[in-house]
C-alpha cells in the first residue's frame, strides 16, 4: 500500500465522521427546538387562576 493511499483512506474516514457529527448535531438541535417549544407552550398556560376580585 502506497503513502498516498493511506492519505486518501484517512480523508475518507474524516469526512465520514465530520457528516455523521454534523447529522447528529443537527438531529440533536431539531430536537431539542421541539422539546423547549413544547416545554414554553406547557409553562405559559397557568396551573390555576386566581379569582377575580
Amino acid at each position: 500500500m502506497k503513502r498516498t493511499d493511506i492519505l486518501f483512506r484517512q480523508d475518507r474516514i474524516v469526512y465520514t465522521l465530520l457528516v455523521l457529527t454534523a447529522a447528529i448535531g443537527l438531529a440533536w438541535v431539531i430536537w431539542r427546538h421541539q422539546y423547549l417549544a413544547a416545554h414554553d407552550k406547557n409553562a405559559a398556560t397557568p396551573a390555576r387562576t386566581l379569582p377575580a376580585r
